[in-house]
């Protein structure tokens, strides 16, 4: 940071990013350099005829000399100064000025020996010095291409002197999208521009290059100052008998199957489960006529996923009745399952598994992220739903709620299950994007089935605001495990973690490449040294706030004057609705799971506990179906030691903050 500026040119890169590419280009070429030296050591080449390709060979060899030499002069001034502090630097552009002429001689005379190297013979007997020089000249073209691609990619095709940095920064993320367009329709398209408006927000008001934001965040994951916000119990923790863990963990085998094939692979990794499934498959399924009872929706040819979740419920007594696994834009793939064993009519939804999915997750943009529900046909006939202000939630899991809704109406799914089953409990679940669709299902459906529950696995961190929280606490239980970042990701909480990101790099006085050696290491070893890699002293414990907010603008004066401290702040949104963004949370009633020492806890939490990410390296890993599963697991069979109290209110068991 800055960015690099050449040839007018704001790059993709900083004048600190040259480290470890210039290094490596130079071990790259000196291994050509020591082939090439061995080529005229051991196939003398001036006792051959082809004295053209030798002096074309020669003169490669000089270039690639000159270039190492300039690799490792690039190499050294790049590793100068600190990441926000370029000055050290400036003699980086000139040098890429001094190399641009060699390479593009480089480039010539490359196409000049290719020319003779494969038109010529071996110019004598016991001559085979055109054979190797091939070799080498193929060696020499990898070269180049890779040094070409590596252009492409940090090339920006914006002038430095461009005022609106916005619409730069909108343009330049839409073209890197442009990729993922490619065979989709109108409505993905928008949908994907929309998504680069919304992560060209995160990048417009600082001139950050990727490797910064990498540097950054290992910065603040190492950082000793991190605060999050303590885990604490609700105060008013009474909910209804069936919010316990022991039904969620059986319900998320239920939303753990939806997503087919890869999962139980995934989960019964041997030859026999291959086998199994193999066994299952329909060969051109969709041309036979009978499919017994159950309506199958774009599954492939062979009925693999339809296959695996026959294979992963053979254990429990139950039908499959309708099983969609259609993945469009706001379509979400779900199932609908009579399970006689607990007497439930399951939807079961599948969460993010495509890049269709990915794109309805991060939907983030106000506009696009929160809709009225006054505006919705059927949330607009609740009367108890928006009693203290308006209720907003987000729009793309909205919208495949509505979908799923419609499709149950269409078909008439649940009024044939019911028919059969009048007795029967209508439960919803889900995992990650299927949970948080899953819970504004619940709401949709809940006009006309009052008893409807939603058993919601590591949901978004971005589904409904505080005002419908009430009554989606009624019917909706949210279950979310350890570090878990997909169930603290929200628009506010990303901007938070920019600003901490910012501010690390303000005060880290260390070299960008010494960050990435250091901080990539500590993530799995023990670093041998005492030094702390943040550059924010830690704080003492008499006044932990005063001593960090004293720690940064010491570190920032430190730069030069007030205006320069003030520079290096993270500066304000230009975009005014950034701030008028309502905060949303995790649906219904929260229970956070944990592991300490082997030891599981529960704790049943406000969702406003979860609105800042928290980097570990568990952060994702956590997110998984299988984790959920192990902590719901562990904590449900200490739970079940504990007797329910007369009221039919579960025992809260409390975690120490963490």
């Amino acid at each position: 940071m800055p960015s690099l500026v050449a040839f007018n040119r704001q790059w993709n890169i900083g004048s600190d990013d040259f480290v470890f590419p210039e290094i490596t280009e130079a071990l790259v070429r000196i291994s050509w350099v020591a082939f090439g030296v061995s080529v005229f050591v051991f196939h003398f080449p001036l006792a051959c005829s082809t004295h053209n390709l030798t002096l074309q060979f020669l003169g490669l060899l000089v270039i690639n000399v000159i270039t190492i030499f300039l690799a490792i002069l690039t190499a050294v001034i790049s590793a100068r100064g600190t990441i926000m502090d370029s000055e050290p630097r400036r003699l980086v552009p000139r040098l890429l000025y001094i190399r641009l002429p060699i390479f593009i001689a480089e480039i010539a005379l490359t196409i000049l020996a290719t020319v003779h190297a494969f038109r010529s013979t071996n110019g004598g007997e016991g001559c085979d010095f055109a054979t190797i020089a091939r070799v080498t000249i193929v060696l020499e073209w990898f070269l180049i291409v890779t040094a070409v691609v590596g252009l492409f990619i940090v090339f920006h095709l914006t002038e430095n002197d461009v005022e609106d940095g916005a619409t730069i920064a909108q343009r330049s993320w839409s073209r890197r999208m442009r990729i993922f367009k490619i065979g989709q329709d109108t409505s993905m398209r928008a949908a994907l521009d929309d998504l680069a408006t919304l992560i060209s927000s995160f990048f417009v008001d600082s001139d950050l290059v990727p490797s910064d934001v990498v540097a950054g965040l290992l910065l603040a994951y190492h950082s000793p100052n991190n605060q999050y916000p303590p885990v604490k119990e609700k105060e008013n923790s009474s909910r209804p008998k069936w919010m316990n863990l022991k039904d969620a963990e059986y319900f998320l085998h239920h939303a753990s199957c939806v997503y087919g094939w890869p999962t139980y692979i995934l989960y019964n990794c041997g030859l026999k489960s291959i086998f199994r499934l193999f066994r299952k498959l329909q060969c051109c399924g969709r041309m036979r006529c009978a499919q017994g009872q159950s309506m199958v929706v774009e599954d492939n040819c062979c009925y693999c996923n339809t296959a695996a979740v026959v294979l992963a419920n053979e254990a429990r007594n139950i039908d499959l009745q309708f099983m969609s696994f259609r993945n469009r834009l706001y379509e979400v793939p779900f199932a609908v399952i009579a399970d006689h064993d607990r007497k439930s009519i399951v939807i079961t939804i599948r969460g993010s598994c495509s890049l269709i999915d990915l794109v309805t997750d991060l939907s983030l943009e106000d506009e696009l992220m929160t809709v009225d529900v006054d505006q919705d046909a059927t949330l607009s006939q609740d009367s108890e739903i928006d009693r203290r202000g308006e209720v907003r939630v987000h729009r793309g899991m909205l919208r495949s709620a509505r979908c799923v809704f419609d499709i149950l109406n269409k078909n008439k799914i649940l009024n044939d299950l019911f028919i059969s089953n009048p007795t029967y409990q209508l439960v919803v679940c889900g995992h990650s994007l299927g949970a948080g669709v899953g819970s504004l299902l619940t709401m949709l459906l809940k006009q006309e089935y009052p008893s409807v529950r939603c058993y919601a696995f590591a949901p978004p961190g971005c589904v409904i605001s505080e005002f419908g929280q009430d009554e989606m606490e009624k019917y909706v239980m949210s279950v979310v495990s350890g570090d878990d970042i997909v169930s603290r990701m929200s628009f506010q909480s990303l901007h938070r973690l920019r600003e901490r990101v910012f501010q690390e790099l303000t005060a880290c006085q260390r070299a960008k490449h010494e960050i990435l050696i250091r901080g990539v290491y500590q993530l799995f070893f023990k670093y041998p040294w005492q030094d702390e890699l943040s550059g924010i002293p830690r704080p003492s414990s008499d006044s932990p706030t005063a001593d960090l907010e004293s720690a940064l603008l010491t570190r920032r004066n430190s730069y030069g004057s007030a205006n320069d401290a003030a520079a290096n702040d993270p500066p304000p949104s230009r975009n005014p609705e950034h701030n008028k963004r309502l905060q949303l949370y995790v649906p219904g009633r929260t229970v956070y799971l944990s592991s300490q020492d082997g030891v599981t806890s529960e704790t049943w939490i406000d969702p406003k506990c979860l609105s800042d990410v928290k980097l570990s390296v568990s952060v994702l890993s956590d997110h998984l179906p299988a984790a959920v599963q192990k902590l719901l697991s562990s904590a449900s069979s200490s739970d079940s030691e504990i007797e329910p109290n007369p009221n039919n209110v579960e025992v809260v068991v409390t975690s120490q903050p963490v």
